[in-house]
């Protein structure tokens, strides 16, 4: 008994140990200069040695600032995000190095090995991998970053970035008047942006993992790309851990699948359906085979989805869902969950879920439309639709334009009360969002929605009732009609004798009466569909109503 009891604490300390184990550090030098700079052609010599001779301690990344001089070429192949991390840490001078966030800012001759020993003994809670692949056309490179902490990150505002450097950029004559000719671990971009990726505080044994492309732009030497990855707490500057790329990379687990990348989802709706997709991204060893996918709006499933194919280790595949149905409320949220990857349970679940807000659509009553486009620098691939949700009807359309950066302005009108879904469209499957390219939509003169960030599409919807008189004060002006849709019955409610005919959708006249007061209507005998409802009064002022037959 006693000898069981000893096995069991050990195995409880084994266990115990491997949770609360503490990780290697790898220290994330930032390092700002400039081919302008004279201390910068003096210091970084030195500083490239010490990065060299640490290069299993050291993750180095080099922002090119724009001062003193503002030619410098490395400057000008990405001044957003050079300029994004002088701002961050509030750089004023070059050469300036800081070490892990903020445990050190300043020269790089006041940095040597003992304290690059120093700092890299401090264990890091989070282990991380990264790797980096270039598509066969060599101009796209994708990056897949992963980080597993052994004890709680606690933090409202961690964040995961990964820097696209070139490794070694060597000049025959000077770029710049400080008179450097080499370069090294320039950043040429950061992802998925300046800004990093938002990423949950971690629980001990929390996980995370990315992946993130890139079209590549202005390398000297496209052999020499190269990542490198950290993670870092965006309010205190705080870095846990970094990393570079190796072709050694392994997934932590076997199984594991991510969704990401809601698409084609509507911020309005009326119609009740939604027809999105999904990436998928293999994050696991194994390739995975089948996936059950569940779609629930506002916590009841709409819809089940049985997918199955081949998606390799570290690939991502879009998944179309198909049409989904659904009672539309004041306020939903569509989610997407993968329920079971390879006839079993996802090893890694906290990546296994994506979710869409959106909101019950506009009613708009009686107004015109105008639709304001501002084309972007390549007009030829936007068009739009306005289609009647109840048939599928286009009822007006625009586009292609001729003219970059131009303004085009659409007046249009509604003649059916319906659902209608308004789809702006882009050929090149990057939205609006080259230069200045915008659209927004309004009813009279309330704005509906407006956008510029989206795909190959972007669609929303509103409702429409349509609203005629002659005279807007007329006595004969104050008919009622409903239920509105209705299944036969309809109650008219007009003041004074009235004459009312009824037309379908061709404007054949299908049913009279005469009404006074309030009257019902029967429309039992007629197909479903629209009818347009045309109430007369005796001194010839008309009032006119959609109504839906169902």
């Amino acid at each position: 008994m006693k000898r069981f009891s000893l096995l069991l604490t050990l195995c409880l300390f084994v266990s115990f140990g491997s949770i609360q184990a503490q990780h290697q550090r790898m220290l994330l030098f930032e390092c700002f200069t400039n081919t302008g700079c004279g201390p910068c052609a003096a210091y970084n010599p030195a500083l490239d040695q010490l990065i060299n001779n640490n290069a299993d301690r050291v993750a180095a990344i080099k922002y090119h600032v724009k001062w003193p001089s503002a030619n410098d070429p490395m400057y000008l192949h990405n001044k957003a995000d050079n300029n994004a991390r002088v701002s961050y840490y509030g750089v004023t001078s070059v050469p300036n190095v800081n070490v892990n966030g903020n445990t050190f800012s300043g020269l790089p001759n006041q940095i040597n090995q003992t304290q690059v020993n120093n700092w890299s003994a401090v264990e890091s809670p989070l282990e991380m991998t990264l790797t980096h692949t270039l598509n066969t056309a060599q101009d796209t490179v994708t990056v897949t970053v992963m980080g597993k902490a052994s004890t709680a990150i606690s933090s409202e505002n961690l964040r995961v970035f990964v820097g696209i450097i070139e490794k070694e950029i060597h000049f025959n004559s000077a770029p710049g008047p400080n008179g450097e000719k080499h370069f090294y671990s320039v950043m040429k971009k950061l992802l998925p942006s300046a800004s990093g990726q938002p990423t949950p505080s971690l629980e001990a044994g929390g996980y995370f993992a990315y992946t993130f492309s890139w079209p590549v732009a202005n390398f000297y030497d496209i052999n020499q790309i190269s990542a490198i990855a950290w993670v870092q707490d965006y309010s205190t500057k705080t870095v846990y851990q970094a990393c570079k790329s190796s072709e050694s990379f392994a997934p932590y687990f076997s199984n594991d699948a991510s969704i990401s990348n809601f698409e084609h989802g509507k911020a309005f709706v009326c119609s009740g359906t939604m027809t999105p997709k999904v990436t998928m991204t293999n994050f696991g060893s194994n390739a995975i085979t089948s996936a059950n996918i569940e779609i629930s709006v506002n916590g009841q499933v709409a819809k089940t989805v049985e997918w199955s194919g081949n998606l390799p280790s570290l690939r991502s595949k879009v998944i179309e869902l198909g049409e989904v149905s659904f009672d539309v409320a004041d306020e939903n949220t569509m989610t997407v969950t993968i329920v079971s990857i390879n006839g079993g349970s996802d090893e890694a679940p906290s990546n296994d879920m994506t979710s869409f807000e959106f909101a019950r659509a506009a009613k708009v009553e009686g107004k015109p439309f105008t639709l304001t486009i501002r084309t972007d620098k390549d007009p030829g691939q936007t068009t739009w639709e306005v289609r009647r949700t109840s048939n599928n009807e286009v009822v007006v359309s625009g586009g292609p334009y001729d003219e970059p950066d131009h303004n085009y302005k659409h007046d249009f009108e509604l003649q059916n009360d319906d659902c209608y879904e308004f789809t702006i469209f882009d050929s090149g499957n990057n939205g609006m969002t080259n230069t200045n390219g915008l659209y927004g939509l309004k009813a009279g003169s309330t704005t509906l929605f407006f956008g510029k960030e989206f795909t190959d599409k972007e669609t929303n919807e509103f409702s429409f009732e349509y609203h005629v008189s002659v005279n807007e004060n007329s006595e004969a002006n104050q008919v009622n009609i409903f239920p509105n849709p209705t299944q036969s019955i309809i109650t008219i409610a007009a003041n004074g004798e009235s004459t009312v005919q009824v037309f379908n959708v061709t404007g054949q006249l299908v049913k009279t009466c005469s009404v006074s007061g309030n009257d019902e209507l029967n429309l039992s005998g007629l197909e479903k569909g629209m009818y347009l409802i045309l109430v007369e009064s005796a001194n010839g002022e008309q009032v006119r109503r959609n109504i839906v037959l169902q």
